[in-house]
């Protein structure tokens, strides 16, 4: 995964570290945008394999190419495919990762270490989700799906061994705990939530085990929506009932998947001139979001969004420093794992040149050596199969042991100017040779 050759595996696309909400949201795929995307990927012969992550906090592209350099251009070009003109934007804000440092990354997003909120629990079902999604329209078909795989079950043994979910590590959670650092305790105030997907009902969850009392739960779906609604104590609304009922709460959160404002301005300054300068504090938690930026330019009205948990979450990092590190030690042993059995598939074809060279040598050796002797044919091959194990197994080991430390190149290219193994050309091997490449998976 390092020096000069293919990339290899890539990671290019925008996060919350860097690149605000009001950029994020231009660039967000949803569930038919992304499969769409994946399949136009199919027609850019640089993107050999792709995988499209869309997050509220994130959008990338994971993938592998056989070019020397990253596929930027063909990058931007599905993108823009898809979104129209966002070439400044990707060139302004956008990160890229190569070889091995795109592994790690993979795997550290995958354990809930690069979100905004370290040890969160969704990532690793988004992740899962977008695997699915790449796997399903055939844009994983080799390296991209095993090391997926591998990043899935490395999240998943991360959460199952640290402590490092533990607390507010949850978006809905910290939108909670942001309301409680404003109000000092949120029993007794009113709450409406908008959105009954997973994102609403968490906050419905933490609002409710914070003491909150929630008025109002707001959807499209009026029989999915009033059954969440019961289940918290609280009223169904639809959409357009809104504004009339923004006038009796005290805080809004919202979390729907809308892809335009479900709240403007002029709504919302009708509703705050009835409200006779009783503020109202609204969360918008959503990606796209779901209120217009210009609300907060209402006199009484206190607008944050996503990026304005950014406070809360570092103050809850200070707490978990020490599964951070237990975190990325496990991280890290899953990287070398995956980068030890690349390097030894990529040691794959020298080891069957090799196999080939010591074939030849023992089928001719032998003919002679045991020509006009009583050697029954069976035996023949116990004795071809002693002398080949013997021969193969210290290069074997040799191998495995320097791809577990990056240094299997040297000990490949000595092997092959050692024995000249350009000139064979290696054969369909022996059912019983073929122990030997049970020695090379991990």
């Amino acid at each position: 995964m390092s020096g000069k050759g293919p990339v290899g595996f890539f990671v290019f696309g925008i996060h919350h570290k860097r690149c605000p909400v009001e950029i994020r949201e231009r660039l967000h795929f949803d569930p038919e945008t992304l499969r769409a995307a994946l399949v136009r990927s199919r027609g850019h012969q640089e993107l050999s394999e792709l995988v499209i992550l869309s997050t509220c906090n994130r959008v990338e592209l994971f993938g592998y190419t056989e070019l020397e350099s990253c596929p930027v251009e063909a990058l931007v070009r599905l993108i823009e495919e898809v979104h129209g003109g966002t070439r400044d934007v990707m060139e302004r804000y956008a990160d890229i990762r190569l070889g091995r440092d795109a592994v790690e990354y993979i795997f550290r997003v995958a354990a809930g270490l690069e979100s905004l909120v370290i040890g969160e629990a969704e990532i690793l079902n988004q992740v899962r989700e977008a695997f699915r999604a790449a796997s399903e329209t055939g844009s994983t078909p080799a390296l991209m799906h095993r090391l997926m795989e591998k990043a899935l079950k490395t999240g998943k043994e991360v959460r199952h061994r640290t402590r490092i979910s533990e607390g507010a590590v949850s978006i809905p959670s910290v939108a909670v705990e942001l309301a409680e650092k404003i109000f000092g305790k949120l029993a007794g105030e009113k709450v409406m939530v908008l959105g009954t997907g997973e994102m609403s009902l968490q906050t419905l969850r933490n609002l409710k085990a914070a003491g909150a009392e929630i008025l109002y739960v707001a959807s499209r779906d009026a029989a999915h929506g009033a059954g969440v609604a019961a289940e918290f104590g609280a009223s169904w609304i639809p959409y357009e009932k809104l504004e009339d009922c923004l006038k009796s709460v005290d805080i809004l959160i919202t979390a729907t998947s809308a892809f335009a404002p479900l709240l403007e301005p002029a709504g919302v300054r009708a509703v705050m001139d009835r409200r006779r300068h009783r503020p109202l504090f609204v969360i918008d938690i959503a990606v796209p979001r779901n209120v217009d930026p210009g609300v907060n330019d209402i006199d009484d009205v206190y607008l944050y969004n996503i990026d304005d948990l950014k406070s809360v979450t570092d103050s809850n990092l200070t707490l978990r420093r020490k599964q951070m590190l237990e975190a990325q030690g496990l991280t890290q042993e899953a990287v070398d794992s995956f980068s030890s059995w690349l390097e030894q598939l990529e040691a794959r074809p020298t080891l069957e040149h090799f196999e080939a060279f010591v074939d030849e040598i023992l089928d001719r050796e032998l003919v002679q050596a045991l020509d006009g002797l009583k050697v029954s044919p069976a035996d023949r091959e116990r004795i071809r199969q002693r002398i080949r194990s013997r021969l193969l197994h210290a290069p074997i080991e040799k191998i495995k042991e320097a791809s577990r430390n990056g240094g299997v190149k040297r000990y490949l290219e000595a092997l092959r100017s050692l024995f000249n193994l350009d000139r064979f050309v290696p054969s369909e091997p022996r059912r019983a040779d073929r122990k030997q490449d049970e020695n090379l998976s991990v």
